[in-house]
């Protein structure tokens, strides 16, 4: 593929992918805010509590099958059958673990109603199995077009499920079959757009050369995963259940930006990288104009949600959910940051570095441990700085190392990120002087925080960083 070809297909991806997400979000963001209106702290622990086993055995993520299938440009037929009974052993494999240890784990925390929960949504491995190959077959061939309207049917029958669950008094099991319904609705429309015409064979000495990727990428993710929910799992230990819930709603909330944004971003430059993967010049230039760009973009959405946190929660929320204000300002602070982490670990993936995103996600486990028991004994905004730390500094020593794999200086770094940084220490400044001044209702200081926020970050980009706002330009003009 050609640098323009390659270009045009990135860049329709991204207009594509961005105009479904502003659908999606637009609808999910109101729904979850209702949701967590209708649910109680007592729901969202229970839920912080399954979600640790979950996100474990997510990690697995059928072995990044579907990431070697992107990467290598040839795969034959029967590597491609081995892969998708691979899929399914996995699948099987994850199902049983998780429903036969789920009573055990519910008891070790001390919450029962976890049990069947845990149950129930074992069914997703299975069903997840089925949508690996068809969703890589996709990614490979960049149809992004046809990736973001399965998003958009997925994502939109999903928040209907929690919502109308929510309504009629459901509780936490309001989650549990939203989390169902996303992943039947991804199985059918998946395997009606891209079915995967191969039969279920085994050849795995075909399939040994390819797995070292995918098992370094495995390893990677338990280590992330795991430093994720180290919060959840030492606090779910030593802080009550209806404590967590309001952690684990402070954290809902400030992952939001990252949980939509992060994948959908993966999602084509993972690819995109694979194509120029054996030119280091061309990717390092890459590297620094996309991280430029994100940083542009992300910078106001997370520390602006944090600086209007109080003000969103109190108006939208309810007040019986403001001591997760603090625990969503500290965040918002780094997870800048982990998005642009994130992004890095797709290039070095393309790469084939996966060995520095597997010792920088070990770092970044003992990182969090250590923390967390530092702060855990000020409780749940403990966690929140723990969180705080394990993102930073893996951030600056992952950053170190890219020095070292691309033809790149930890200059060029810094001045792709320093003009956002800039912009919203700025934003921050205004819109604290507007708190002290303006006395008003809460509706309004956070009507005219968003304002005076928007209007100082694209005033500070407009008159001190024009080239940026043209480089946005450019990257979209065929």
């Amino acid at each position: 593929m050609t640098e323009k070809n390659l270009k045009k297909t990135v860049v329709s991806g991204i207009k594509w992918l961005t105009i479904t997400k502003i659908i999606i979000q637009t609808f999910r963001w109101l729904s979850t805010f209702w949701v967590i209106r209708l649910l109680d702290s007592h729901d969202y622990g229970v839920m912080a509590i399954t979600e640790i086993l979950l996100g474990f055995l997510v990690a697995f993520h059928y072995l990044y099958i579907d990431s070697i299938i992107i990467r290598y440009k040839v795969i034959s037929k029967p590597v491609l059958s081995t892969l998708k009974t691979l899929c399914l052993i996995i699948g099987l494999t994850l199902f049983c673990i998780q429903f036969f240890s789920s009573y055990y784990f519910s008891q070790f925390y001390n919450t029962p109603e976890a049990d069947l929960v845990l149950k129930l949504l074992a069914i997703t491995y299975i069903i997840e199995s089925f949508n690996v190959l068809p969703q890589a077959k996709l990614a490979k061939e960049m149809v992004f077009k046809k990736l973001a309207k399965i998003d958009l049917i997925s994502s939109t029958i999903m928040p209907i499920v929690v919502l109308t669950s929510a309504h009629y008094d459901m509780g936490y099991w309001s989650i549990a079959f939203g989390h169902l319904s996303y992943a039947v609705t991804r199985f059918i429309a998946l395997n009606l757009i891209a079915p995967t015409q191969v039969p279920f064979k085994l050849h795995f000495k075909r399939i040994f050369p390819l797995m070292r990727f995918g098992l370094q990428n495995t390893s990677s993710a338990l280590v992330a995963q795991i430093n994720s929910s180290l919060d959840t799992i030492v606090g779910g230990f030593f802080i009550p259940t209806a404590q967590l819930g309001i952690y684990q709603v402070g954290l809902q909330v400030s992952l939001i930006p990252l949980k939509k944004i992060t994948p959908e971003l993966r999602r084509i430059a993972f690819p995109a990288y694979s194509k120029i993967n054996n030119q280091l010049n061309k990717v390092a230039e890459y590297f620094i104009k996309s991280t430029r760009i994100i940083c542009i973009l992300v910078f106001p959405i997370f520390w602006g949600l944090g600086l209007i946190a109080e003000e969103l929660i109190e108006v939208v929320l309810t007040n019986k959910w403001l001591e997760s204000v603090l625990i969503i300002q500290v965040l918002c602070i780094a997870l800048p940051f982990k998005l642009l982490d994130e992004i890095s670990c797709s290039m070095l993936n393309a790469i084939g570095r996966a060995d520095i995103i597997l010792t920088n996600s070990l770092l970044t486990s003992l990182i969090f441990i250590i923390a967390i028991f530092m702060f855990i004994n000020i409780g749940i905004t403990g966690l929140a700085y723990a969180w705080l730390a394990s993102i930073l500094i893996p951030f600056i020593v992952l950053m170190v190392r890219i020095v070292y794999v691309l033809p790149l200086t930890i200059i060029d770094i810094l001045r792709a990120i320093a003009p956002s940084v800039m912009a919203g220490i700025l934003m921050s400044i205004m819109i604290y002087l507007l708190k002290l001044t303006v006395n008003t209702t809460h509706l309004g200081i956070l009507i005219y925080s968003m304002l005076i926020g928007a209007l100082t970050y694209a005033s500070y980009c407009f008159f001190i960083h024009k080239e940026i706002l043209k480089e946005i330009r450019n990257l979209f003009k065929l």
